[in-house]
C-alpha cells in the first residue's frame, strides 16, 4: 500500500508539472538550475533576449517561411567551406525565439511564431544538415543552436532536447586561440543547459586561460593577433576573439564562474594598444583583415570593433574615457609598430597609413576555404595611405593584384600561386620597423620569387618617404613598384617643371615632378618617369572568392606605377606621399625639397632639412654623414629626433637575432653607459629577447 501510495503522489507531481509547463510557456520561473547555476543561467538569456532584431526582419523571415520549417532563400544543398549560407536557418530561427521572448517585440508570446519556431527547429534537427568544413559542425553550429535552446527552454520536447544535444555535442575543448575558445565557449554554455555544473567551471577555466600573451597562436606581446601560424589576424580571428571574451565575460559575471580581476584590464590593453590602431573613419584596414577581403568587410568590421568598444565602456567603468577617445579616434595619433607581425601604422589627425611586410618569420597572408585567391602579394610591403576612408573599400574585383599598392613585383603572365596559410613565407630576414611613437621606419630586405630588393618607409609627421635600392632579377618579364590603386576621384593632375597637365585614361613613360589625385600627392624627388592609368576597369567578386557568382562589374581606377625594366640590376626608387595635398602644397614641396636622402643597397637614409628628424637603415655595418656623424657595428634601423637640449635615438633589430649593437654619434652627448672619445659619445646596447625581440629601444642623449 505504501508503495502504491508513493508512486500515486509522483504520478500526480508529474501530471501537475507536465500542466503547468503547458499553461505558462513563455514564463522562465519554472526552469530549474543549481544554485550555482541560477545566476549564470540568468545572464544567458538576458544576453540573448536583449539580442532583439528588428521586427521588419522578422516579418521577411515569416514571408518567405515554408511549411515544412525551411526558407525559401536558402539552397540547403550547398555545401561550400567558407561562408557556409546554410546556417543562415539556425540564424533565423534564433532571430524567431529573441523577439518572441522579447517584451518591447510585437511577437512577444505570439503563438503563432512559437509553432513556426517549434517547425523551424525540427527541420534543422530532422536533417543534421552538414558541410564540408569542420567548423561549422563543432563550432558555428552548436554557437547558433545554444541561443535558441535557452531561450526556448520551457517549450523544448524531450525529443527535441535530446537531438539538439547531439549536435552539441560535436564541440570539445581542444585546440588554441580562437578556436578553442569558439570551442570552450560552446562547451560551457552545453553543460549549463545540462546542468553540469563541473564542465562549466572546466570551459570557463579554458576560456580564460586564453586572455595572455601567446607563444604561439593567439595575442601576442606587441599586442597584435596570430592564428594559423605567425600571421597577423586582427580582422578574422582576432576580433573574434575579443567580441567572445567580452561575451563569455559578460556571461559568467557575478558567478562562481566569473574571470580573474585582471583580465578585464587585458582586454582593455588589447583593444588600446592592438585592435583601435587599425580603424580608420568607419573603416578596417585592409592590411589588417585577414584573408576575409569581402563586399562591404571592412565596414562591418569597423562596426563589430566599436560595438566592442562600446560594451567595453560598461565592464570596465573607470577607464570610460579612454574608450570614448577609441570611438571618437580623432585623438589617436601617432606611430606603432607591431614588431612580432612585420606590421607598422602611422596616424594623424587628417590621415591613416600602414605598411604590412614578411618574412621568414611571419607569414604574410593565406588563402582558405577559396576566399583571398588572389592575395599572394599582400604581405609583400603593401602600402596604404587614406584621408576620407573610401579609398579602398570594396575595391577588390577591380584591383590589379601584381600591382598592389607600395610592392615591388614581377610581371609575368601567369595566374597568382593560391596559397595556404601554412607556407606563405618570403625569404627575408631584415624585416622590421622603429618606432618613437609618433614616428618610424619601416624595412623589408624583400627576397621572393627570385625577386630582390631593398625597401624601406620613413614615416615622419605628415609625409611618407618611400625608397627601394637593390631591386634585381632574372626574369625576362618587367619589374613594377605600384605608387598607389585606388578608386579614381576627380582629375589627375602632373607636374613637370611647374607646368601643370591634367591626365585622362592610360599614359606610359611620364615624366613628373610630382602628381596629385584625390587630395594625395606624389612628389618624385630625382624626377621620375611613371606610368599612370585613371580609366574604367571590369572586376568581379568571383575572382576574389568563390563564394560570389562571375558577374562582371566595372569602376573608375586610378593606377600609379613606376618600371624597372626586365633582368633589373641594383634598380631603385623614391617618391614621397604627401596626405592632404593640393596644387599649392606640391609645387611648393617641390621648390624646397623637405628632405635629404641617400638610397643605396649598403644604407638608406632620409633627413629632414632643418635636421630635426632623421632615419637611417644600415643593411651593414657603417657610417651615416647624419649628425656628422652616426656609426654602427652591425645592421639595424635607427632614428634620431634631434630636440632641444637632447637626442632622443630609437633603435631596433630587425632580424630579431642580435643581443648588442655599438652606436658612436659625432659630438659629447652624455647618456646611461656611454663613453666619449676621439670627438665621438659611443654606446652599447642591449636588444630585446624572446617575444620582445625587433622591438624598439629608446635612448636620450643630453648635449
Amino acid at each position: 500500500m505504501k508503495f502504491i501510495r508513493t508512486y500515486f503522489f509522483s504520478l500526480l507531481s508529474f501530471i501537475i508539472l507536465f500542466c503547468c509547463h503547458d499553461i505558462n510557456k513563455n514564463s522562465t520561473s519554472k526552469v530549474l538550475y543549481p544554485s550555482d547555476l541560477v545566476q549564470f543561467h540568468k545572464n544567458v538569456r538576458s544576453y540573448f533576449v536583449n539580442l532583439k532584431i528588428d521586427d521588419a526582419t522578422i516579418e521577411d523571415l515569416l514571408h518567405d517561411f515554408q511549411k515544412e520549417g525551411s526558407w525559401s532563400t536558402i539552397d540547403y544543398t550547398n555545401k561550400i567551406r567558407g561562408g557556409w549560407p546554410v546556417k543562415d536557418h539556425l540564424q533565423y530561427v534564433q532571430n524567431f525565439a529573441i523577439n518572441y521572448n522579447n517584451k518591447t517585440s510585437k511577437y512577444y508570446a505570439d503563438k503563432e511564431l512559437l509553432e513556426k519556431i517549434h517547425r523551424g527547429l525540427n527541420f534543422w534537427l530532422d536533417h543534421d544538415f552538414l558541410s564540408t568544413n569542420w567548423h561549422d559542425q563543432h563550432i558555428g553550429v552548436p554557437e547558433l543552436l545554444l541561443p535558441t535552446l535557452f531561450l526556448m527552454e520551457n517549450e523544448l520536447s524531450q525529443k527535441q532536447l535530446k537531438k539538439a544535444v547531439v549536435l552539441l555535442n560535436r564541440a570539445k575543448i581542444k585546440m588554441s586561440g580562437q578556436n578553442k575558445v569558439w570551442l570552450s565557449t560552446n562547451v560551457m554554455l552545453r553543460s549549463l543547459l545540462l546542468r553540469k555544473q563541473d564542465s562549466v567551471a572546466i570551459a570557463s577555466k579554458a576560456i580564460q586561460n586564453e586572455l595572455q600573451k601567446a607563444n604561439g597562436v593567439g595575442v601576442k606581446s606587441d599586442w597584435s593577433y596570430h592564428e594559423h601560424g605567425a600571421q597577423l589576424q586582427f580582422g578574422n580571428y582576432g576580433l573574434s576573439y575579443l567580441e567572445d571574451m567580452i561575451k563569455c565575460y559578460t556571461l559568467v559575471n557575478n558567478t562562481p564562474f566569473e574571470f580573474e580581476t585582471d583580465k578585464i584590464k587585458f582586454l582593455r590593453n588589447l583593444i588600446l594598444k592592438g585592435q583601435q590602431w587599425v580603424i580608420w573613419k568607419g573603416t578596417y584596414d585592409v592590411s589588417a583583415s585577414g584573408r576575409q577581403l569581402f563586399k562591404n568587410e571592412q565596414l562591418k568590421k569597423a562596426a563589430r570593433l566599436k560595438a566592442c568598444i562600446q560594451k567595453m565602456k560598461f565592464l570596465d567603468t573607470a577607464h570610460v574615457k579612454s574608450y570614448d577617445k577609441a570611438l571618437d579616434l580623432k585623438g589617436l595619433s601617432g606611430n606603432k609598430h607591431f614588431w612580432e607581425s612585420d606590421f607598422q601604422v602611422h596616424r594623424k589627425k587628417d590621415f591613416y597609413f600602414s605598411v604590412k611586410m614578411s618574412s621568414k618569420r611571419v607569414v604574410g597572408t593565406e588563402s582558405v576555404n577559396e576566399e583571398n585567391i588572389q592575395g599572394y602579394h599582400l604581405g609583400d610591403g603593401v602600402s596604404l595611405l587614406s584621408t576620407h576612408g573610401k579609398e579602398y573599400e570594396n575595391i577588390f574585383p577591380f584591383w590589379d593584384w601584381k600591382k598592389l599598392p607600395g610592392t615591388t613585383i614581377i610581371q609575368d603572365k601567369e595566374p597568382l600561386p593560391i596559397i595556404k596559410f601554412s607556407g606563405f613565407k618570403t625569404n627575408s630576414v631584415f624585416v622590421g620597423g622603429v618606432s618613437s611613437s609618433e614616428n618610424g621606419v619601416a624595412v623589408m630586405d624583400y627576397d621572393r620569387d627570385g625577386l630582390k630588393a631593398k625597401k624601406s618607409w620613413f614615416m615622419f609627421d605628415d609625409k611618407i618617404v618611400c625608397l627601394g635600392s637593390g631591386i634585381s632579377s632574372n626574369t625576362n618579364y618587367p619589374v613594377t613598384t605600384s605608387i598607389n590603386q585606388t578608386f579614381l576621384k576627380g582629375g589627375v593632375l602632373i607636374s613637370k617643371n611647374n607646368k601643370i597637365e591634367k591626365i585622362r585614361r592610360l599614359r606610359n613613360g611620364l615624366q613628373v615632378d610630382w602628381v596629385l589625385h584625390d587630395t594625395i600627392g606624389y612628389l618624385f624627388p630625382n624626377g621620375g618617369k611613371v606610368n599612370l592609368s585613371a580609366q574604367i576597369l571590369e572586376g568581379s567578386w568571383y575572382k576574389v572568392a568563390k563564394r560570389y557568382r562571375a558577374v562582371i562589374l566595372t569602376e573608375n581606377i586610378f593606377k600609379l606605377w613606376l618600371e624597372h625594366g626586365s633582368q633589373p640590376k641594383n634598380g631603385k626608387y623614391s617618391y614621397i606621399l604627401v596626405p592632404n595635398a593640393s596644387k599649392e602644397k606640391m609645387m611648393d614641396l617641390n621648390t624646397k625639397s623637405p628632405f635629404k636622402i641617400t638610397n643605396t643597397e649598403q644604407q638608406q637614409s632620409v633627413e629632414t632639412v632643418d635636421h630635426k628628424m632623421a632615419g637611417i637603415v644600415f643593411y651593414s655595418m657603417g657610417t651615416s654623414k647624419i649628425h656628422g656623424g652616426v656609426s654602427v657595428d652591425k645592421p639595424c634601423i635607427l632614428m634620431i629626433e634631434n630636440q632641444t637640449n637632447e637626442l632622443a635615438l630609437s633603435i631596433c633589430d630587425p632580424s630579431r637575432k642580435l643581443t648588442t649593437i655599438t652606436v658612436s654619434i659625432a659630438g659629447k652627448y652624455k647618456a646611461k653607459g656611454s663613453q666619449y672619445s676621439k670627438g665621438k659619445t659611443h654606446i652599447k646596447i642591449l636588444f630585446p629577447k624572446g617575444k620582445e625581440a625587433g622591438k624598439t629601444v629608446k635612448y636620450n642623449f643630453k648635449k
